[in-house]
């Protein structure tokens, strides 16, 4: 697997109370990886270098590519080039309209949904319960991990996470790709996520409750806050949405039945 330096150290000028400093500052690399699927040019991801086959797969399964890991025929990453074989067709099916997605850039995205109906019929009926204590110090273990973050203030961060532990953990200076991230991981280890939490130190978008939906993840949270459009959709796919987390603190949105 190629893995790069995940960030580098530049020379900068920095104003200290009213001074000009040189220093060295640790700045986050924006790496551009390209992803042939079939033998095409499907996009290029602008994403932190680590852990890329778990970003390609999570990827292709938010996007509706695949169905599953076992879709995966073959990867295969080398210089900054994906190359994946799956099955069927990768193309978007007829009819369907690209949106642009709220993450960082100009993201395009072909599986949004019309707002005016829930897609997929999807019900998410886990009997997961996580205490109150439990939320608040699965964050602070989020932010912990965060070891990349901690040095350059430039990424965020995702994890799958017990009521107890955090058990994957991944970090990219994209927000949905950290999220698509940790989904590759559960994907290629056919995990049951089913009683898992997914956590995010990014916004709660409506991309990122509809890749919780797809995953089958009841209950996801966030240092942030969501879009109305977000609580919406948890709502209708009963996803328990906790965010806003801010010491002991924080703010259910939907389906608080999940905290105890």
């Amino acid at each position: 697997m190629l893995q790069e330096q995940t960030y580098k150290e530049w020379a900068i000028t920095a104003s200290q109370e009213g001074n000009l400093v040189r220093k060295k500052e640790a700045v986050t690399v924006e790496f551009p990886l390209r992803l042939q699927v079939n033998g095409r040019l499907l996009v290029n991801l602008l994403c932190t270098p680590s852990h890329l086959e778990d970003l390609v797969v999570g990827f292709l399964y938010s996007e509706g590519l695949i169905a599953d890991g076992g879709d995966i025929l073959d990867l295969k990453i080398y210089d900054s080039t994906a190359e994946v074989k799956v099955r069927g067709e990768t193309v978007a099916p007829e009819g369907w309209v690209p949106w642009i997605a709220t993450g960082c850039g100009q993201n395009v995205v072909w599986s949004g949904p019309s707002r005016g109906k829930c897609p997929w019929e999807i019900k998410i009926s886990s009997q997961l319960r996580v205490s109150h204590q439990g939320v608040t110090r699965l964050i602070q273990m989020l932010q912990r991990s965060s070891v990349l973050y901690q040095k350059t203030r430039g990424v965020h961060a995702a994890a799958l996470a017990t009521p107890e532990e955090i058990f994957i953990f991944r970090e990219d200076i994209g927000r949905h790709n950290a999220v698509d991230k940790i989904i590759g991981r559960v994907l290629r280890d056919g995990l049951d996520v089913e009683d898992k939490l997914l956590l995010t130190t990014g916004r709660m978008s409506s991309e990122v409750v509809i890749k919780a939906a797809r995953l089958g993840v009841p209950l996801v949270v966030s240092r942030s806050v969501p879009s109305d459009y977000a609580i919406w959709l948890a709502e209708n796919f009963e996803i328990t949405l906790v965010g806003f987390v801010r010491g002991s603190n924080f703010k259910i949105y939907t389906h608080n039945r999940r905290i105890v």
